[in-house]
């Protein structure tokens, strides 16, 4: 099993080395590949001006159908629309069972605090999101590692070959 060290984190990598950057009106998203999930990582400010586009670019990179963890711990200030964006986001991701990790900073824990049913995965950094997916990855193929050793008798069964005790 791998473990993620802080250093080697999107939350120590300049802006300036991510891969790509959006604008949207006082928020900047930044896009970082992983190899275990896409980090998205959100600076500056989300409110009604800008809470719908950054929702539908984060939509539109959730496509592609593997983990995402949002970075939220260097926003400023969100506004209820934006934290109302990101839980409508967050439902569509399980409905389209796609795990998602969000990084939680000071904009974002009073609206957590507020909110109580929110039902957002939150993890400590994003060294601990790409944790806890590569547990998850891991567990994961233990269960289908499992699967596969107790269907290889029954594979001897149907071909007819003795059952050993």
């Amino acid at each position: 099993m791998n473990t993620f060290d802080a250093k080697d984190s999107p939350d120590r990598i300049q802006p300036d080395r991510c891969r790509h950057t959006v604008d949207f009106n006082g928020a900047r998203l930044y896009v970082y590949a992983r190899s275990l999930a896409t980090v998205l990582r959100v600076d500056g400010e989300i409110d009604a001006s800008n809470a719908n586009n950054i929702a539908n670019a984060i939509g539109r990179l959730a496509r592609l159908k593997t983990p995402l963890i949002l970075d939220m711990s260097h926003l400023e200030f969100l506004s209820v629309d934006g934290f109302r964006a990101l839980l409508v986001f967050y439902r569509a991701q399980q409905e389209a069972r796609v795990h998602c990790s969000v990084v939680a900073g000071a904009a974002m824990r009073p609206l957590l605090r507020i909110v109580g049913e929110h039902s957002l995965p939150t993890a400590g950094s994003v060294a601990e999101a790409l944790q806890l997916i590569e547990d998850i990855v891991g567990e994961r193929r233990q269960f289908l590692s499992d699967i596969v050793r107790h269907r290889q008798p029954l594979r001897e069964v149907a071909q007819g070959a003795p059952i050993s005790p």
